[in-house]
Order: structure tokens, then sequence, then C-alpha cells
């Protein structure tokens, strides 16, 4: 027996919100300097989870939990979206 797939309608609010997002870029400069993340080779130690502004959270590809804490790697900016925004 198949199951139908659900589909979740968002609005055009929640769609700009949405490319908002992927469209921002995570300044990790600053929130290196500002305790926030540490960078670990390809991977960032988040220090301060609840600091992560939201266009970065959103961005969150990876998560991994070790002893040494929890590690991250972002979604790039997606330029094509970008320049369509424009």
């Amino acid at each position: 027996m198949s199951e139908k797939k659900q589909y979740q309608t968002i609005t055009k609010e929640e769609l700009r919100e949405r490319i908002k997002v992927l469209t921002t870029p995570i300044d990790f400069d600053a929130l290196i300097q500002a305790g926030v993340l540490e960078k670990q080779g390809a991977w960032y130690k988040v220090i301060k989870w609840g600091e992560l502004p939201p266009h970065a959270t959103g961005k969150v590809k990876s998560i991994k939990q070790t002893n040494k804490g929890m590690f991250v790697t972002f979604y790039p900016v997606d330029k094509k979206l970008a320049k369509m925004v424009e």
C-alpha cells in the first residue's frame, strides 16, 4: 500500500524569510571574535548556540556531537538565489 506524500504549504512571507536566510552571509570572523564559534578544520565548534543569528542556524548543514562539544558545518550562500533576489 502506498502512502500519499503530504506537502506543507508556506506563505509568500515565509518563502521570503527563507530566501533571506539562504542569501544572508554569515560573518564567521565576528562570531569567532565574539566567542560564539571556534574554527576547527572544516567544522566550527559551537560555544554559544543561543547567540548564533537566525540566518546562521538556518544554514547548518551537518551537526556532530563529541566529547569535546558540538560541531557544525554550514551551507554556503546560494549565489544564484541571491542574484535572483536582486
